[in-house]
This record gives C-alpha cells, sequence and structure tokens, in this order.
C-alpha cells in the first residue's frame, strides 16, 4: 500500500470524486429553473449513458492496456469539461441541448473508466494487503463525499455553476496528472482480438461460470433494490411524516450516514485479516443488520435514534463492499476484472434506476413506514438467499481462472 503508483491512483481518484460532486453541483445549478423536469434529465441522463457505456466497455477493454484506458477516458472527461464551460460561460446560462449532449458524454466516459480503475489495484498492491487497500480507497471516497457536498453547497450559493464547472475542470486535470504517474505492468494484448460480440458477452460468461461472483452479484442485485430508500426523495418524506422536523435534518442524516461509512471503513482496515478468515460470515451477519437497521430507522420518531441508525448502517454495508471487491479480485485476472465490474456496474445502474421508481411509488400510494419495511424485507431475502449459497461464498480462488482457451475471454 505504500508503493509510489497506488498512492498516485488514490490521490488522482479522490480528485476525480471531488470533481464528480462538483460537476453535479454545478448541473443542478444550471439545470434548475423551477422545471423538476429538467432537474431529473440530469440522474435519468447520467444512468442510462453509464449503462450502456458498462455494457459496451469490454471493447475497449479487450484493445487497450487499462492504464491507456483510464488515461484518456481522464483526458476526454476533461476536455468535455472544458466544453460545457465554453458553452455556459459565452452561449447558454440553462438548459439546451448541448448540456445534455455533454452530460452524455461524460457518463459514457464514466462508465468505461470505473470498472477500469477498480480493476488497477490487484496489480499495485499484493494480495495479502488487498483488503486493507480497498478499505482504505473507501474511507478516502466517504470522506471525500462528506467534505465534498458541504463545499459544494457553499460554493453553489456564493458563486455561480460556470465557475463550479471550471473548478471542476481544474481538480479533472489534477487528477488526470496523477493517473498518469501510475506505472504498472500489463500482459501483452492477444494478438487476435474476441469479436465485437465475444467481448461484449465475455463478462457475463465469466460471472455465470464462476459461483461466487454469480452469488455476489446476485445479492447486491437484491439489496441496491433496496437501497434506493436512502435517496434524497424518500428521506424528505421521512423527516416530514417520522420525525417532523425541518428538511435540513435531510442534511443531518445524509452526514450521519457517511461518517457511518468512513468509521467502518477505518474498522475494515485494522481488522482486515479477521475480516479475510470470515468472509461467509460477515456477509451474512451483515445482511441481518442492515435488515434490522433499515426497519428500525424507517419506524423511529426519536431523531437522535434516527441519526445513530443511519450512522451505524453503514457498518455491515460497508464491510460488504470491501469483501465484494477482494472476491472479485481473488477469482479474476486483471482484464477479466475490469469486465466483471462492467457487468456488475450495468446491472447496478439499471436496477437502481428502476428501484427508485419502484420505491418511490410505495411511498407516495402508502407511506414512507412502508416503504422501509419492504426494503427490509428485500435485504432479508438476500440474507436467506446468502445462506443457501453460503459454500459459494466461502470457496478459494479456483484453479479454472477464466481458461484462455476457445471462449473469447481474455486473460
Amino acid at each position: 500500500m505504500k508503493n509510489t503508483s497506488f498512492r498516485c491512483l488514490w490521490i488522482g481518484q479522490a480528485f476525480a470524486n471531488l470533481g464528480d460532486i462538483f460537476y453535479v453541483v454545478g448541473l443542478i445549478s444550471l439545470l434548475y429553473t423551477g422545471s423538476a423536469f429538467y432537474l431529473s434529465l440530469l440522474p435519468f441522463t447520467t444512468t442510462i449513458f453509464r449503462f450502456i457505456s458498462s455494457l459496451l466497455s469490454p471493447l475497449v477493454i479487450d484493445r487497450f492496456p487499462l492504464k491507456r484506458i483510464l488515461v484518456q477516458s481522464q483526458w476526454w472527461k476533461t476536455i468535455l469539461l472544458v466544453g460545457l464551460g465554453i458553452y455556459i460561460t459565452s452561449f447558454n446560462h440553462g438548459f439546451s441541448v448541448a448540456v445534455i449532449f455533454f452530460i452524455a458524454s461524460i457518463s459514457l466516459l464514466d462508465g468505461v473508466a470505473a470498472p477500469v480503475s477498480a480493476a488497477l489495484v490487484p496489480q499495485l498492491v499484493p494480495k495479502e494487503e488487498r483488503m486493507k487497500a480497498n478499505g482504505f480507497l473507501n474511507v478516502i471516497t466517504q470522506t471525500i463525499f462528506v467534505a465534498g457536498w458541504p463545499l459544494g453547497s457553499v460554493l453553489l450559493i456564493s458563486t455561480n455553476s460556470s465557475f463550479i464547472i471550471w473548478l471542476t475542470v481544474l481538480l479533472f486535470a489534477v487528477s488526470t496528472i496523477y493517473t498518469v504517474r501510475i506505472e504498472v505492468s500489463e500482459r501483452t494484448l492477444d494478438s487476435v482480438a474476441p469479436s465485437n460480440w465475444g467481448s461484449i458477452k465475455s463478462g457475463w460468461v465469466v460471472i455465470r461460470q464462476t459461483p461466487t461472483i454469480r452469488t455476489l452479484i446476485s445479492i447486491d442485485f437484491i439489496t441496491t433494490l433496496a437501497s434506493s430508500v436512502w435517496v434524497a426523495a424518500v428521506i424528505y418524506l421521512y423527516v416530514e411524516q417520522n420525525l417532523q422536523l425541518g428538511e435540513e435534518w435531510w442534511g443531518y442524516i445524509n452526514t450521519s450516514y457517511f461518517v457511518g461509512m468512513i468509521f467502518s471503513g477505518l474498522i475494515v482496515i485494522r481488522f482486515a485479516k479477521l475480516l479475510e478468515r470470515h468472509i461467509g460470515f460477515f456477509i451474512t451477519v451483515g445482511l441481518f443488520l442492515s435488515s434490522m437497521l433499515t426497519l428500525l430507522f424507517g419506524t423511529t420518531s426519536i431523531p437522535a435514534l434516527a441519526l445513530l441508525l443511519a450512522c451505524l448502517y453503514g457498518l455491515p454495508e460497508q464491510i460488504r463492499e470491501v469483501i465484494y471487491t477482494k472476491l472479485f479480485q481473488d477469482h479474476a485476472s486483471e482484464k477479466t476484472l475490469a469486465k466483471i465490474h462492467a457487468v456488475w456496474g450495468a446491472v447496478i445502474n439499471l436496477t437502481f434506476a428502476v428501484s427508485v421508481l419502484l420505491l418511490g411509488y410505495i411511498t407516495e400510494t402508502y407511506s414512507v413506514k412502508t416503504t422501509f419495511q419492504f426494503s427490509s424485507t428485500l435485504i432479508i431475502l438476500a440474507f436467506l438467499y446468502a445462506i443457501f449459497k453460503k459454500k459459494d461464498l466461502q470457496e478459494k480462488k479456483r484453479e479454472h481462472s477464466m481458461p484462455n482457451q476457445s471462449s473469447n475471454i481474455p486473460r
């Protein structure tokens, strides 16, 4: 974890994550003109184009080294942000087709960069230190979220969308410079690249052939359906109906959740070896705790208890996320790992988009308590499925490790 390349990776990611927050804040300021429809185009466009990009990213992963893909995506994202900054400074101060074009293009690059960035970690960190490294990266990410959103809000009040976008350009330029400094030794690309369809389906084939990864993604599919209960639209109603407090309590709950994630990441780093020895146990127990905490949070009307439960909810969530990442890393080579993360990202993006609508409908039709009860039930189903598949969660890395045979699955 102390090597220079890993340091460049996490510093570059930190600047990129902060840039992503300011980018969203700037776009909200730009698009919000009193129309909820225009504002809703931001998450809709981002989610749809990241989903498309995740599906198609294996085409790029099969043909170029991972570091080159990451660097190029960062540079192009910076260039597009420069174009967006010039456009809104010179020609436009609100919604337009051109702005949506920039959002869609940047989302396409994000869909490629995210799985590639995740796949670089095993090349920079020894296997025995990966759990700590994953925990450390998560702590950095959650810290950026805790600090970034309040800072973004201050910028939104004191400046304008144009200034925030140009600040985002600067952050991504710095992130790209650090990314360029990463040194990795990648395997030589296959002399004969697989067909386009072979590339696209290869990640799905790997998941189908690897029980551990298949089980993890199935669990995550169910828990993602449930996790949309924490989006702003539901929490706003929760604060109004359950706590009967002002909307500022949404910010308090949000901050409490991320603070819990940070402390959980520190726990993961401290007890990485223990978690690694009992992976199946911590996944199943974590799911049960997540379900109970969700249920209790959704039914309480005590503000202090709500903050505590939101904070505690981060513990099983963080542990589960770090374990998932570690198991993915142990079961695939670098190219295959990037494709698995691409499939994972596609599944999660589409599932999240659907679940937001589903839970929003339940909240509006019934009540916010019913929504949390429904979410808790979904996580219990994931818990029962994890118990049923406990053998898969405990298995060690298999020898097949994605064989380089006639199947178009590159190593």
